[in-house]
C-alpha cells in the first residue's frame, strides 16, 4: 500500500468565537507560523503562576496560537456509520497541546480544529511541550473528561470508538494516534502506569497497535492492515484493567495493564513520544495531520 502522504490545502479565514468571559480573537490565521516564531512572545512555563498565565495569554491571543484552517473533505472523511456521527460534546473534552495539558475549550486551530462530524489534530516540526520542564513530546490530543474514565474493579467499562485517517504524514517520527492511559500517579505502589494499549503511525506509515510490556523495548506491534492515507473504524474497550481493540469490528488485540488506582483515559489526535526526541523535523510545511470523526467515549 501506498506510503504517500495526502496532501491538504488551507485557507485563512476571519471568524470571531467567545470562550466563556475571555475576550475573543480570530479563530484562524492566513498561514502556520514555524515554532521559532510562535515562541518569539512566549517562554517555557514551569512554575504555577508560569502556566497559569500562559493559558491566560493563549485563550485571550496574547500568544497567538491561530494556524491556517483545514477544508476536510467530508463525504469522502465521514464514511460508515461511525464516522458519519456527530462528535461528542465539548463539555465531554478536554485538550492538551504544546501550550497547556487540560484546555477546557478548544482555542488553539494550530493544533486542534473541526470540521463538520471530523476533528483535526497537527503536529508540526519543531513543536514541543512548553509547559512544564519536560522537553520535547510535541503532541494535540483530545481526550474524555473525569467522569468518561474508569477505574480497575469500579464494574464499569470505557469504550472509544472513532474512525482514523492520516491526512499527512511527516515521516520523521513515530506519531501515537491514540492511548488507552492510566492517568496520574498509581498511589498504591508509586507507578506512573501510563498506557496499556496504543496506535500510532510508523516512520514509513504502517498503522500498528501496540499493547505495552513491563520491558518497554518488548512491546508487542500488531499491524491493522491500514496505511497513511487510509481510512478506519477503531474501537477500544478497557476496564482499568483487561482491554481489547478493534478494528472495522475486528478483534485485533486483547491483554490486561496493571493501573492499579489511577482512573484510565481515553486520548486521541497526534503524540509525538519521546522526551527529548519528541520534535519533529522539517519544515512548516510538513506537519502531522491526522483526521478524527465521529469520536465518542462511553462509560457503562
Amino acid at each position: 500500500m501506498s506510503k504517500q502522504s495526502t496532501k491538504l490545502t488551507s485557507f485563512g479565514v476571519i471568524a470571531i468565537a467567545m470562550f466563556g468571559a475571555t475576550a475573543a480573537y480570530a479563530n484562524f490565521s492566513q498561514w502556520d507560523p514555524n515554532w521559532s516564531t510562535l515562541t518569539n512572545n512566549a517562554s517555557r512555563a514551569v512554575t504555577s503562576a508560569e502556566k497559569n498565565q500562559m493559558i491566560s495569554d493563549v485563550i485571550s491571543g496574547v500568544i497567538d496560537t491561530r494556524g491556517t484552517q483545514i477544508n476536510v473533505d467530508n463525504s469522502v472523511i465521514e464514511t460508515t456509520s461511525t464516522g458519519s456521527r456527530s462528535v461528542m460534546l465539548n463539555n465531554d473534552m478536554k485538550w492538551h497541546n504544546p501550550f497547556g495539558t487540560t484546555y477546557s475549550n478548544p482555542t488553539s486551530t494550530r493544533w486542534y480544529q473541526k470540521d463538520g462530524n471530523t476533528q483535526v489534530f497537527r503536529v508540526f516540526p519543531n513543536d514541543q511541550n512548553y509547559f512544564g520542564s519536560r522537553m520535547g513530546a510535541a503532541r494535540s490530543e483530545a481526550f474524555a473528561d473525569n467522569h468518561l474514565t474508569t477505574v480497575e474493579n469500579d464494574g464499569k467499562t470505557m469504550t472509544f470508538s472513532a474512525r482514523f485517517h492520516v491526512a499527512q504524514h511527516n515521516g520523521d517520527k513515530d506519531v501515537m494516534l491514540f492511548q488507552s492511559k492510566g492517568r496520574g500517579l498509581n498511589t498504591q505502589d508509586g507507578t506512573y502506569p501510563a498506557w496499556g494499549i496504543s496506535m500510532w503511525v510508523e516512520k514509513d506509515g504502517d498503522i500498528i497497535l501496540v499493547k505495552r510490556n513491563v520491558i518497554f523495548s518488548q512491546n508487542e506491534k500488531i499491524d491493522t492492515g491500514y496505511d497513511v492515507g487510509e481510512s478506519f473504524n477503531l474501537r477500544v474497550t478497557d476496564d482499568g484493567f483487561s482491554y481489547k481493540a478493534f478494528i472495522n469490528n475486528v478483534e485485533l488485540a486483547s491483554g490486561t495493564w496493571e493501573r492499579g488506582d489511577t482512573p484510565t483515559v481515553a486520548r486521541w489526535g497526534a503524540y509525538v513520544q519521546g522526551g527529548n526526541q519528541g520534535v519533529l523535523g522539517g519544515s512548516v510545511n510538513d506537519a502531522e495531520v491526522v483526521y478524527v470523526s465521529g469520536a465518542r467515549v462511553q462509560v457503562n
